[in-house]
């Protein structure tokens, strides 16, 4: 019987393993096996095989990479698919079509001509999304599709496409249990994705995971080439020089021009002409959500998805550009990640601390959090710490929501 609308579809996929929100998981073998995946894909006739792509893997800066590349692309006249994970509010903020998230209409759609494939092979919540997402570019005939890694590289259900350019963004340890406790070990999976003779851009400086970059790329014969931003300046927007031409990125933060330069290089790469001044339009207009997004005045909220020390770091050192006077921290964070780092790290720019949990099992639970911070209260949903910091913070403030992407769409979705 077919899906009549997206609730009924919404229903379905909660029947189906989802790795992303469990408190473990295996890399090797089962669930992360590219064989089920090819088979889903051959079920419903390759359509990873319609469409030109680009492919993006790294531990922080994929996501800002992913959104930038695809507005460039878009400022170029072209229809574009961009493929990112998680989500914040909505599944269907995973699968955008020209910018915009894909409607619930043809997403049930793309669920109804996959549904006996689904029934039959039983992939994945990840594998079905990854599917849905080559499925709809394939058929509204994307002139390019931007696809973000979803965890890894070399076993991620993405790993099937056959892109024009690959990048690696900057490489830290993160999900250490599936991917090695070593840079060099995380690193040889993200630059699993790299093709025969695909060029690959990297922003990665740190020796082990570039010697691994540069091992795999020569294995396989990609060109590979190092890419930096110049010249960089950053307040609540980040300008850079890149190429001799100045851009700038709506978005806080040093590491968004790195980023930025990702994209920029993809693009120039896979597009058969490349015009600068279309490229710095579509920066210009690029907003990757929950980048240090500011979402409200007075008091002034940022969400951010930063969910590992490195990401932490960064959102604290860019925080000083985003004026206020104080700095209260709604913090959550998921327990196989290192969130006491990520606390330590955040904490030269906190004042005050609510610590909360998002609605997942993996969640460290806030009296826990409570014990590792300065000054602060806990709050038992990301709701209740919404509504704590709105009674709290005065509107010369600043409210940063942080930790994990769970805390950050459960916070967008009490705000909006």
């Amino acid at each position: 019987m077919p899906f009549r609308n997206f609730a009924q579809v919404g229903d379905y996929l909660a029947r189906f393993t989802d790795y992303e929100r469990m408190t473990g998981g295996r890399y090797a073998g089962q669930p992360y096996d590219l064989r089920r995946m090819a088979r889903l894909l051959a079920a419903l006739g390759h359509p990873e095989r319609g469409f030109a792509s680009v492919h993006i893997a790294g531990t922080k800066g994929k996501g800002s990479t992913a959104h930038f590349a695809e507005a460039i692309f878009r400022a170029h006249g072209l229809r574009t698919g961009l493929y990112t994970s998680p989500h914040l509010v909505s599944m269907l903020e995973r699968i955008r079509l020209d910018g915009d998230p894909v409607s619930e209409r043809l997403f049930v759609g793309a669920m109804n001509r996959m549904r006996r494939a689904m029934d039959r092979l039983r992939p994945t919540y990840f594998e079905i999304m990854t599917a849905a997402a080559f499925l709809l570019f394939a058929q509204r005939r994307v002139g390019m599709a931007v696809i973000e890694v979803g965890l890894g590289g070399r076993l991620d259900a993405t790993n099937l496409i056959r892109p024009s350019a690959c990048a690696i963004a900057r490489i830290d340890y993160d999900h250490v249990d599936r991917l090695g406790s070593t840079l060099r070990a995380i690193a040889s999976e993200k630059a699993g994705i790299l093709k025969p003779g695909v060029p690959v851009f990297t922003t990665e400086t740190r020796p082990a995971s570039l010697r691994e970059i540069r091992r795999k790329s020569r294995a396989v014969r990609a060109p590979l080439s190092l890419v930096a931003a110049a010249g960089v300046r950053s307040g609540e927007r980040t300008a850079f020089a890149w190429e001799g031409r100045r851009f700038t990125v709506p978005v806080a933060g040093a590491f968004q021009a790195e980023n930025a330069t990702l994209a920029l290089s993809l693009a120039r790469r896979a597009l058969v002409t490349f015009d600068p001044a279309k490229a710095a339009r579509g920066l210009a207009g690029a907003r990757p959500p929950g980048r240090l997004e500011i979402v409200r005045r007075r008091p002034t909220w940022i969400v951010d998805v930063a969910h590992n020390p490195f990401a932490a770091r960064a959102s604290a050192g860019a925080l000083r550009a985003i004026k206020g006077r104080r700095t209260l921290c709604v913090f959550g964070a998921s327990r196989d990640k290192d969130w006491r780092a990520m606390i330590r790290a955040l904490a030269p720019a906190v004042d005050f601390w609510i610590c909360t949990q998002a609605a997942t099992p993996r969640a460290v639970p806030p009296v826990e959090l409570l014990r590792k911070v300065r000054a602060g209260v806990s709050a038992p949903s990301v709701a209740h710490a919404v509504e704590a910091a709105r009674l709290l913070a005065r509107p010369e403030d600043r409210v940063l929501v942080t930790g994990s992407f769970y805390v950050a769409g459960e916070a967008l979705a009490s705000l909006r």
